[in-house]
């Protein structure tokens, strides 16, 4: 006999398929600009009115070159570049991670020929359900090109934003918050609002891109199918999650990239992704593939 219904796990927004499901699928651009006007709160002529969503890949310029992907690419219709990463478990060097994400998204606006001037401001998003600043007891953390005493600001260039969910307060009247607030809310209890028959709050269901996301994070919460993938990739995440921290901590000890070559082996041994094992490990597809040649 399965579970009940009313006792299955509810799959947070969070989960790596949900958001993409959500976020980055053509017919929800809706959802994901009211996402990105919310946690930017840009000015009435900087608003965000129309979006592209595009592969989450970031194309490799040499084969050696890490390959990186993101949960959500897009560009708006002045041309500015975005990415948003949702990330539940912790990760050593994940500022690094996120800086390379929006370098990459400045970068490869370049092809040969053009102009520098051809370059449109690229934006990271980083929602997190861990304290990665904690010194900060801020929701949102933003990085921008200022210089040393803020007095200059390089506006068009690359920005880096952090929202942490662990740091978000409940407490505050729903009726006083903004419509960030309401997605914070939403997403930190994502696993409350993703139950089929669930009351929503009337100051978030009046939010319909809000409303729209819970009642589609309900639907699949309801579908085998989608369930099942759901599954795959919390699990994915977990084993990424714990397998770069053995990849981190044995390589920060012993330096040796025979660690790395071993822990693949195994890995491949399993069954495990070569895309997963890339992230976990850092190697190119050519020396996983040399690691498969008899």
């Amino acid at each position: 006999m399965g579970k009940d219904v009313s006792e299955r796990k509810i799959y947070s927004m969070l989960n790596d398929f949900a958001f993409q499901w959500l976020f980055n699928r053509p017919g929800q651009e809706k959802l994901t600009i009211s996402l990105l006007n919310a946690i930017l709160q840009l000015d009435s002529s900087r608003r965000i009115e129309d979006l592209e969503l595009l592969n989450p890949f970031h194309p490799r310029r040499f084969r050696d070159q890490k390959l990186t992907i993101v949960d959500v690419k897009a560009r708006d219709k002045a041309g500015r570049w975005y990415c948003i990463e949702a990330q539940v478990h912790r990760q050593d060097a994940f500022i690094s991670r996120t800086a390379l994400y929006v370098a990459s998204l400045y970068r490869d606006q370049a092809r040969a020929g053009s102009h520098y001037a051809s370059l449109m401001p690229a934006t990271c998003i980083a929602i997190l359900d861990f304290d990665l600043f904690t010194q900060s007891q801020r929701v949102h953390e933003a990085f921008e090109f200022r210089n040393a005493d803020c007095s200059l600001w390089l506006s068009d260039t690359m920005a880096l934003h952090y929202i942490d969910l662990t740091k978000y307060d409940a407490n505050k009247p729903r009726s006083l918050q903004t419509t960030f607030e309401k997605w914070l809310n939403v997403m930190k209890f994502s696993e409350t609002y993703g139950r089929l028959g669930v009351e929503i709050p009337g100051t978030l269901s009046e939010e319909e891109p809000i409303n729209m996301a819970i009642k589609e994070l309900q639907k699949i919460n309801a579908d085998e199918k989608m369930r099942r993938r759901m599954a795959d990739r919390e699990k994915e995440a977990l084993d990424l999650a714990i397998i770069k921290g053995a990849v981190y901590k044995r390589g920060k000890e012993e330096g040796q990239a025979l660690e790395k070559l071993e822990i693949a082996r195994k890995m491949l041994a399993l069954g495990i992704k070569t895309d997963i094992i890339m992230q976990a490990t850092g190697l190119t597809e050519e020396e996983l593939q040399k690691l498969t040649q008899p």
